[in-house]
């Protein structure tokens, strides 16, 4: 079975953010929040769904989800 990663999608402004995240649902893409005030979505998906999102008209760019590691306070090192 595929492994499932979490992907940031961005939309290209092109079309409502919401017409876009119908559109991934339907590609087998498991939306989890439609950012609407900054075009952005979030969600899980195998490899291979991903590459088929990267084809929706309205997505701009479709990258996995990082983390972000601030450290402790007083850290010298944030990143």
């Amino acid at each position: 079975m595929p492994k499932h990663k979490s992907w940031i999608i961005t939309t290209s402004g092109d079309r409502p953010v919401k017409d876009v995240a119908k559109d991934l649902k339907a590609s087998g893409f498991s939306v989890d929040q439609v950012l609407d005030e900054i075009g952005a979505i979030t969600g899980a998906a195998d490899d291979g769904v991903a590459e088929k999102a990267r084809s929706i008209k309205g997505v701009a760019d479709v990258s996995p989800e990082g983390t972000i590691d601030i450290g402790p306070p007083g850290s010298p090192t944030t990143w």
